[in-house]
């Protein structure tokens, strides 16, 4: 009796085992295909964006800077290609799954690929924020120089913008959120602060500077501007003299060329005719 429920038990696994087969074949077929299409679409996307030369632009200038401080090791031509291979080969192993009828584990696959966007938007949102800090320190490398406002300028509000994304990225994640809104709240307080604060206490030597050297401008260029208002105040006399002198030379020659018969001396002792 035992032997003969051993073996009922054995030939139902047996048989379960070849009807589950076509499945797991299926299953294999999927992955395989999902993986070949998945490396094929990630090598498109690593040479298209190695011809772009975006590698090449965000190594050079401000960017790269920033990028060899705070990940000298990026690749983002590397990074987006790896994100498509995964991207497609997930909806592969998903596919997969399903094709297995396993329900607990299609859900738990589900999940983790409905996930993926929420990583895709993260890491886009770091690379545009090193983009835009690059941007924003080389515009102030060009506009003030190596002053000390365009030093201060150059490192704290890339350093902000990377921050902002840091927290957009892990709300994206959906890590945390309330503290990781909390914490955010906070830092950007606590920076305001410090700006305020930098402005108000230390700003005040600045802008004295900065008034001292436009009253020192303005009086060295004083003797320039009274010698040059004196000259146009001359040339302009001189213009009026030349008018007025014009003027009473025109009046004159007019009163020489008319004569009245009255003022003729010989009008008076002609003999008639």
């Amino acid at each position: 009796m035992v032997l003969a429920d051993v073996g009922d038990s054995f030939q139902r696994g047996v048989d379960e085992f070849f009807a589950f087969l076509p499945n797991l074949l299926g299953a294999l077929i999927v992955l395989i295909i999902g993986y070949i299409v998945a490396k094929l679409v990630a090598g498109l996307v690593l040479r298209g964006l190695r011809a772009a030369g975006a590698d090449r632009a965000l190594a050079t200038g401000t960017a790269g800077d920033y990028k060899q401080r705070f990940a000298p090791s990026l690749q983002i031509s590397q990074i987006v290609a790896k994100i498509a291979f995964w991207f497609v080969f997930g909806l592969a192993i998903l596919l997969a799954v399903s094709v297995l009828g396993i329900e607990a584990l299609t859900d738990a696959l589900a999940g983790i690929v409905g996930y993926l966007p929420n990583v895709i938007a993260a890491i886009l949102i770091l690379l545009v924020a090193i983009a835009i800090a690059g941007a924003v320190g080389g515009l102030a490398s060009r506009l003030l120089g190596g002053t000390m406002l365009g030093k201060l300028v150059q490192t704290a509000v890339p350093a902000l913008i990377i921050t902002i994304a840091l927290f957009m990225a892990l709300v994206q994640l959906k890590i945390a959120i309330q503290i990781v809104v909390a914490t955010y709240v906070l830092v950007l307080g606590a920076i305001a602060l410090g700006f305020a604060l930098a402005f108000g206490l230390g700003g005040r030597d600045v802008a004295r500077e900065m008034l001292m050297g436009a009253y020192r401008s303005g009086q060295e260029k004083m003797p320039q501007m009274k010698a040059e208002a004196e000259k146009a105040k001359e040339e302009a006399s001189a213009k009026i003299e030349q008018v007025r002198a014009e003027t009473e030379g025109s009046s004159g020659m007019a009163e020489t060329r008319t004569v009245r018969p009255s003022d003729d001396p010989g009008s008076s002792t002609r003999p008639a005719s």
